[in-house]
């Protein structure tokens, strides 16, 4: 089983800045993927490890000021 979450309204400073949001992203352990749409992020999560997951992924929005909500 996997989890949604849409990640809303991140603030970049520079394009180096929203490419290093989205390695972090990446290197989340227990994300099965990421899809981009127009004005979030879909990011699918294994239940596995969903809590540590969740935390982690919380970790990275709150440095680029994004919001995460359950899909």
């Amino acid at each position: 089983m996997s989890t949604e979450i849409e990640i809303l309204d991140a603030v970049f400073k520079c394009q180096a800045d929203e490419d290093i949001f989205y390695q972090r992203l990446s290197e989340i352990k227990g994300i099965k993927k990421i899809v981009t749409h127009n004005s979030y992020l879909l990011v699918t999560i294994f239940d596995t490890h969903k809590k540590q997951t969740i935390s982690d992924i919380s970790e990275v929005c709150d440095i680029w000021h994004a919001t995460m909500a359950s899909h």
